[in-house]
Formats: structure tokens, C-alpha cells, sequence
């Protein structure tokens, strides 16, 4: 059984983060749309890992699979100088952010039988590696441009269930 979930406003989930985060999901949705490869879904999502890939749509409304951004970890910045508040100064935070894109990949050859042939492998790693560059892209967006943001890493997801794609996380600080 699932309950109604509440609807809260970003800045009202928490001052600093809520905005950062529906800002970059925003950002991500925008550029891949802009791009010409939206995602069937585009969504912030909440947990200790990422989406399953077993909600990746293989064609829907001109788009396909799924594209998410996820907080993965955040920590405070403490100063303990004179002038800080000291350990209750929570004000500054570093939180580790993942992008993530997950898209239908080929899981057989042209006679549904054999294992994929390598264009097909090729087209999905090239699929793979243009969403990575749109995902470098979106964190770059003026609504980020205020906050340090630094990439930490990429790297490949996958396949599983017909599915495969990139994860990237950043490093960022508010």
C-alpha cells in the first residue's frame, strides 16, 4: 500500500539543497531535450543507490530511458575558527551529487537468437558517451553558476535487464 506523498517546494524540503537539486534535474531534462534525447523520464529521485534499470522505456513520446539526479551524500563544512558558530554551524555543506542516464541497449543480434553484432554494441557505447558529454553539460548551467561544482566521476552502468548507461558524480559546495 502506498500513502499520498507530501508536496513540499523545494526550498521548503531544505533552504539550500532542495533548490540545487531540482535546479540541476531541471538543467539535466533541459539539455537533454535540447539535444534532441530526452529521457521517457527525467526525475530527482531519493535513495542509497541508483534507479533500477528496469524502468527504462525503449520509446516514448520521442525520447527513451531514464535520466535522474541523486543525492548520494552531504557534509558539513565546519569551522571551528573564533567567529564561527562551531559545531552547530551547519550553514556551509559539501554534498556529493549523482547524474545518471540509463537507455535501452541491444541484448541480441538482428535475428533475436544471437548476441548483438558489434555495430549495435558500437551504437550503444557511442548513445552512452553522448549522453555522458550532455550530463558534463548540464552541470554547467546558470542556475549551478553560483556554487562550486566539480566533477568527481564517470563511469559506465550495465547492461542489465536490456539496459546500460552512465553515472556521474559531482562534488558540490553551498
Amino acid at each position: 500500500m502506498t500513502t499520498p506523498t507530501e508536496q513540499l517546494l523545494p526550498g521548503d524540503a531544505d533552504p539550500l539543497w532542495g533548490p540545487v537539486l531540482t535546479s540541476l534535474t531541471t538543467c539535466l531534462c533541459a539539455t537533454l531535450t535540447a539535444a534532441g534525447r530526452p529521457a521517457c523520464a527525467c526525475c530527482l529521485v531519493w535513495g542509497a543507490s541508483p534507479p533500477a534499470h528496469d524502468w527504462c522505456d525503449c520509446d516514448c513520446d520521442d525520447g527513451s530511458g531514464q535520466a535522474w539526479v541523486r543525492l548520494v551524500r552531504w557534509d558539513p563544512i565546519v569551522d571551528y575558527g573564533a567567529n564561527s558558530g562551531g559545531r552547530c554551524d551547519n550553514r556551509r555543506m559539501r554534498a556529493v551529487i549523482e547524474v545518471g542516464i540509463s537507455r535501452c541497449v541491444a541484448v541480441a543480434g538482428p535475428d533475436g537468437q544471437s548476441a548483438p553484432e558489434c555495430a549495435q554494441r558500437e551504437a550503444d557505447a557511442l548513445s552512452a558517451l553522448a549522453d555522458a558529454r550532455l550530463m558534463r553539460e548540464a552541470i554547467c548551467c546558470d542556475a549551478l553558476s553560483d556554487l562550486l561544482v566539480e566533477l568527481d566521476t564517470m563511469r559506465p552502468t550495465g547492461p542489465q535487464g536490456g539496459c546500460a548507461g552512465v553515472i556521474m558524480q559531482i562534488t558540490v559546495e553551498a
